[in-house]
C-alpha cells in the first residue's frame, strides 16, 4: 500500500497546468538548484520548556489520583440505586413480584440483558464492520493520494447528492402525511443544498490547491505508517482514561456522610419524610465539591491527550518534509512517529500542558455557565446574560483552538516554548502574506463528507451482512457499526487535516530559508501557493485603492 519515493517525481495534479514541467525549469522553481544550496531552517537544541506548567499538570493528575483513592475507599455506588417502595407500575410488568428487585430494576435489567444478548449474537458482525472500516480508511488515504482530484470532486458530488436526497425525502413525506412542518424542513434542506453548490462553484479555483495539499500530506503520512499505531495507542489511552474518570466520579458521588438523625431536631410530622429524602441527606455533600476539581482535571487531561496527538502528527510530517533530497528520497522511517511521541512526553511536555490548560480553563468556564444557567432557569434576565456569555466564550474557544493548532505544529518542529512557538508561527504567516490562504481551503468539507461516507458504507455493509445471514436487523448493531466507522475515519481524517496544516507551515519556513530557489516542496504545489498568494495581494491592493 505504501507508495515508493518515486512518486515525488510525479506531478501532484495530473493534467495540471503546472504539472508538466515540474523539475525541468531552473529559474526559481522548487528542486532546480544544486543540492549544496538547499538549506534547512535553523534548529536550536531542544530543551524542556514551560516546566512550571508541566509540574502543575502533574500536580493536578496527582490530585485526581488522590481523590480517586478516597472515592474508591469510601464510595458506595449501590446507594445510588433507587429503592423506593411506591413506584408507579410500568406497562407490561407485574409489580407484585416477590423478587428482591424492584420493578424499575427488573425493567432495566431485563432490557439490558436482552441488549447484551443481541450484541453477543452479532459480535462477529461488529468485528467484521470494524475491520472493514479500518480497511476503508487505509484505502481512503491511498485513493486520496493517487486520485486526489477525482476523489475530491466525487466526495463533493456525493455529499451534495445525499443532502439533496434528504431534502426531497422530507418534502415527499410531508406531502404524503400532510405535515407542513416536515415540508418546511425539506425546503430548508434543499435551500442549503443550493447554497452548498454555490459555495463549491465559488471555491472551484481552490480545489487544485486542496488536491495538491492533500497529496503532499498523504506522501508524508505514508512514509511513516507508524503514526497510525501511535494514533491508535492515543485513542485507546483516552478510552481508558474516560473509563477511569467515570468510575471515580460515580464512587465520589456516592460517598456517604455522617448526617444527623432528623427525628432528633424535627417535629413528629417531619418524621414521615420519604426514604428517598433520607437517603439523599445520607450522602456527603461537602466532599462532593471535589467533583469540580475532577471535572477540571478531565478537561485538562483530555485536551493534553489531544495536544500529544497533534504534536506526533506534526512532528512526523515536518521531519519528513525537511529530510528529503532533491530526488524526493527520505531517510525517515518507522521510528519517526515514536521519536515525535518521545519529544511530546519529554521536552515538549510543558508546552503542550500550557496550551491544553488554556482550552481546559475555557471549557471549565463554559461548564460553570451551564450550571449557573440551569440553576437560575426561572430568572429570564440571568438566562439571557449567561447565554450571551456562552456565545462569547464559544467564539473565544474556537479562536484559541485555532491558535493552539499552529502553536503545537511549531512546538513539534522546533521545540520552543508554547508562547514563543505561537508568536513565531503567526509572525511567519503574516510576513509571507498568507493570511487568507488558510481560510480558503475546502479540505474541511471534504474530510467531513469522507467521515459521513465511511460511516454510511459501514452501516450498509452491516445491514447487508445481517440480511444475508438471515438474522434480524438489529438497529443497535447497525448504529454501533456506523459509530465505530465514524470514529475510525475521524482518526484518519484528523491525521490528514493536521498534516495539511503542517505542510503549510513547513512551506513558509522553506520559502524563507531557501528564498524561492531550491525548495523542498513539490514544484506544482509551490506554484499553486504562489498563485494564491499573488491573488490575495491583488485583492488587498484593490481594496486599498478603493479606500
Amino acid at each position: 500500500m505504501w507508495a515508493p519515493e518515486e512518486d515525488y517525481r510525479q506531478p501532484l495534479l495530473t493534467n495540471s497546468r503546472v504539472g508538466g514541467n515540474g523539475n525541468n525549469n531552473s529559474n526559481g522553481r522548487a528542486g532546480s538548484s544544486s543540492p549544496s544550496t538547499r538549506l534547512q531552517p535553523e534548529h536550536s537544541s531542544r530543551k524542556c520548556n514551560d516546566i512550571l506548567f508541566a509540574l502543575l499538570f502533574l500536580l493536578v493528575i496527582g490530585g485526581m489520583a488522590a481523590i480517586s483513592g478516597i472515592a474508591y475507599t469510601r464510595g458506595d455506588p449501590s446507594r445510588l440505586v433507587p429503592n423506593a417502595p411506591n413506584i408507579p407500575s410500568i406497562p407490561g410488568f407485574n409489580t407484585n413480584t416477590t423478587s428482591s428487585e424492584n420493578p424499575i430494576e427488573q425493567y432495566f435489567v431485563s432490557h439490558l440483558e436482552s441488549l447484551v444478548a443481541e450484541l453477543k449474537r452479532d459480535k462477529d458482525i461488529l468485528i467484521y464492520s470494524v475491520l472493514l472500516a479500518i480497511a476503508l480508511g487505509a484505502a481512503w488515504i491511498q485513493l486520496l493520494k493517487s486520485f486526489t482530484r477525482f476523489f475530491i470532486y466525487f466526495t463533493l458530488c456525493v455529499g451534495v447528492a445525499l443532502v439533496a436526497t434528504l431534502g426531497i425525502l422530507f418534502m415527499a413525506l410531508g406531502h404524503k402525511e400532510g405535515s407542513e412542518s416536515t415540508m418546511i424542513v425539506g425546503g430548508c434542506i434543499i435551500i442549503c443544498t443550493l447554497a452548498l453548490v454555490v459555495v463549491i462553484v465559488y471555491l472551484r479555483k481552490s480545489i487544485d490547491l486542496t488536491c495538491a495539499m492533500f497529496t503532499e500530506t498523504c506522501r508524508g503520512v505514508q512514509r511513516s505508517p507508524s503514526v497510525f499505531v501511535i494514533a491508535s495507542l492515543v485513542v485507546l489511552f483516552f478510552i481508558g482514561f474516560i473509563a477511569y474518570w467515570t468510575s471515580s466520579f460515580i464512587y465520589l458521588f456516592s460517598i456517604p456522610g455522617s448526617t444527623v438523625n432528623p427525628l432528633n431536631d424535627h417535629t413528629s410530622s417531619e418524621a414521615n419524610s420519604t426514604n428517598s429524602e433520607q437517603e439523599q441527606s445520607a450522602f456527603n455533600t461537602k466532599i462532593r465539591n471535589l467533583m469540580y476539581f475532577m471535572i477540571f482535571g478531565f478537561f485538562w487531561a483530555s485536551s493534553f491527550i489531544s495536544a500529544v496527538f497533534q504534536h506526533c502528527v506534526a512532528g512526523v510530517v515536518s521531519n519528513w518534509y525537511f529530510s528529503r533530497d532533491p530526488t524526493g528520497k527520505s531517510l525517515v522511517g518507522q521510528e519517526n512517529a515514536y521519536r515525535s511521541l518521545g519529544r511530546a512526553l519529554t521536552t515538549s511536555f510543558g508546552s503542550l500542558a500550557f496550551g491544553s490548560l488554556l482550552i481546559a480553563f475555557i471549557e471549565f468556564m463554559a461548564f460553570m455557565l451551564r450550571v449557573c444557567k440551569n440553576s437560575n432557569a426561572t430568572n429570564k434576565l440571568v438566562v439571557m446574560v449567561v447565554s450571551c456569555l456562552q456565545c462569547i466564550l464559544g467564539c473565544v474557544e474556537s479562536i484559541v483552538r485555532w491558535i493552539n493548532k499552529f502553536g503545537y505544529i511549531y512546538v513539534a518542529m522546533h521545540g520552543h516554548s508554547f508562547c514563543t512557538s505561537t508568536k513565531e508561527c503567526f509572525d511567519l504567516i503574516s510576513r509571507n502574506m498568507f493570511n487568507a490562504v488558510i481560510m480558503d481551503f475546502i479540505g474541511g468539507l471534504v474530510l467531513l463528507l469522507g467521515k459521513i461516507l465511511g460511516s454510511a458504507a459501514s452501516a450498509l455493509f452491516t445491514t447487508a451482512l445481517l440480511y444475508g445471514m438471515g438474522k434480524s436487523l438489529n438497529p443497535i448493531t447497525i448504529a454501533l457499526s456506523a459509530i465505530f466507522a465514524f470514529c475510525i475515519f475521524n482518526l484518519f481524517t484528523h491525521i490528514v487535516g493536521i498534516g495539511t496544516d503542517t505542510i503549510f507551515v513547513c512551506y513558509l519556513e522553506d520559502l524563507e530559508t531557501n528564498k524561492d530557489g531550491n525548495l523542498y516542496i513539490s514544484p506544482d504545489l509551490h506554484e499553486l501557493l504562489q498563485d494564491k498568494c499573488n491573488e490575495c495581494k491583488e485583492k488587498e491592493q484593490k481594496n486599498q485603492s478603493k479606500v
